[in-house]
C-alpha cells in the first residue's frame, strides 16, 4: 500500500499506529495470528495520507474528512455536476469505501481524483462531473442560528468564511494533495490477505 500511495512504509506504520491507537484501525494479535487488514482501514490510511502534513494529524484528518457529507446547498449546481454514484446520505468515508470495495463500477472512476486540502476542503471529482464535500449538520446549524436571529443577506458571506476558516490549521503552508480513484480500487486488490503489523 505504501508503493500506490506514495510514501515511505515507516510512515504507514507511524499512521497504522496512531489510528489504532485511537481506536479507528482494526486491532488484535500479531504476527501469523493478525486480523487481516480491511477496506475500512485502507481507507482510514488513504485519507490519512493524503489530507495530512504529517502522520500526527492522521487521527484528526481522518474523524474530520471521513464525517464529511456531500455538499448539497445549491441543488442546481448539483443536478449539472453532480456525480449519480454517489449518495447523498452517506459520509466521505463510505464512499471511498464502496470505491476501494469494487461496489462502484470501474468506468466510473477510472478517471477519477479525491481531492483534500489542509483548509477542510474536499471533492470527488470524475470525467462526468464533481461532488463536493462539507460539514453539512454543522453548517446547517450555523444557518440556522444566522436566520433565527437576522435575515441579513451578509449572513451568507459570513457564514462561508466561517467554513472556510474553520479549519485552517497553524501551519504556514496551507497543503492540497489528491489522488486517483483508480488507485483506491488497486488498492482494495491488493489488501487481499494483507495482515496487521
Amino acid at each position: 500500500m505504501s508503493e500506490s500511495l506514495g510514501v515511505e512504509e515507516k510512515t504507514i506504520r507511524v499512521i497504522v499506529r496512531l489510528l489504532r491507537e485511537a481506536g479507528l484501525f482494526t486491532t488484535g494479535a500479531r504476527g501469523v495470528n493478525a486480523p487481516d487488514i480491511t477496506p475500512l482501514d485502507a481507507v482510514r490510511v488513504v485519507i490519512a495520507v493524503v489530507a495530512s502534513p504529517s502522520p500526527s494529524r492522521a487521527v484528526r484528518d481522518v474523524k474530520y474528512f471521513g464525517a464529511l457529507k456531500p455538499d448539497r446547498r445549491d441543488e442546481q449546481a448539483f443536478s449539472y455536476w453532480g456525480l449519480a454514484w454517489i449518495d447523498e446520505d452517506k459520509t466521505l468515508e463510505d464512499t471511498l469505501l464502496e470505491c476501494i470495495s469494487n461496489r462502484v463500477p470501474y468506468q466510473e472512476i477510472s478517471l477519477g481524483k479525491l481531492h483534500l486540502s489542509e483548509r477542510g476542503n474536499a471533492h470527488i471529482e470524475t470525467d462526468s462531473g464533481r461532488q463536493d464535500y462539507h460539514q453539512r449538520e454543522q453548517w446547517q446549524a450555523v444557518m440556522d442560528q444566522f436566520s433565527s436571529s437576522n435575515d441579513n443577506p451578509r449572513n451568507r458571506t459570513v457564514l462561508d468564511s466561517w467554513e472556510a476558516m474553520h479549519r485552517i490549521s497553524n501551519t504556514k503552508v496551507n497543503r492540497s494533495a489528491e489522488i486517483n480513484l483508480a488507485e483506491l480500487h488497486q488498492i482494495g486488490f491488493e489488501i487481499i490477505g494483507w495482515e496487521v503489523d
